[in-house]
C-alpha cells in the first residue's frame, strides 16, 4: 500500500468517527438514550485523537493544519472527478461536502455547466485534489 493511500485512509477514519460523533449527538434529546449516546460520542472523540496522533506520528501530518488540505481529501476540499459515471462527469470539479462510508458526498459542476448537489457515490479513488 502506498503512503499516500495510507494517509488518506487514516483521514477517512477520522471523518468516519466525526460522523459517528454527530450521529451520537443527535440522540442527546432522547432521555432513554442520552447517557449511552454521550458515552459513544466521547469514545469516538478519543478515537479521533488517537488517529490524528497516528497520522502525525507516522506521516508528520497535522490533520487540523492548513497544509493537510493539500495532502488529504476532507470536507470542503475541491477535487477533480476522474470517472465518467455519467457523460461529461470525468474532468469536472466537485466540492466534498461530507463523508459517508464508502463514498464522499459532493456538489459537482459538470464540464457542460450542469450542477449536481449532494451526489453520493464518488470514492476517494475516483477523485483527486485540485
Amino acid at each position: 500500500m502506498t503512503k499516500e493511500s495510507s494517509k488518506q485512509k487514516l483521514a477517512n477514519l477520522i471523518q468516519s468517527y466525526e460522523q459517528a460523533v454527530k450521529s451520537a449527538q443527535s440522540l442527546y434529546d432522547d432521555e432513554d438514550l442520552k447517557k449511552w449516546a454521550i458515552d459513544q460520542s466521547l469514545n469516538c472523540q478519543e478515537k479521533i485523537k488517537e488517529v490524528k496522533k497516528k497520522l502525525k506520528d507516522t506521516f508528520s501530518l497535522d490533520y487540523d493544519s492548513a497544509d493537510a488540505k493539500n495532502k488529504i481529501i476532507k470536507e470542503g476540499s475541491e477535487v477533480e472527478v476522474l470517472v465518467n459515471h455519467m457523460d461529461g462527469m470525468k474532468g469536472s470539479s466537485a466540492i466534498i461536502k461530507g463523508y459517508s462510508l464508502p463514498a464522499n458526498i459532493s456538489d459537482i459542476r459538470m464540464k457542460d455547466g450542469m450542477k449536481m448537489n449532494n451526489h453520493k457515490w464518488l470514492t476517494n479513488d475516483e477523485v483527486k485534489l485540485k
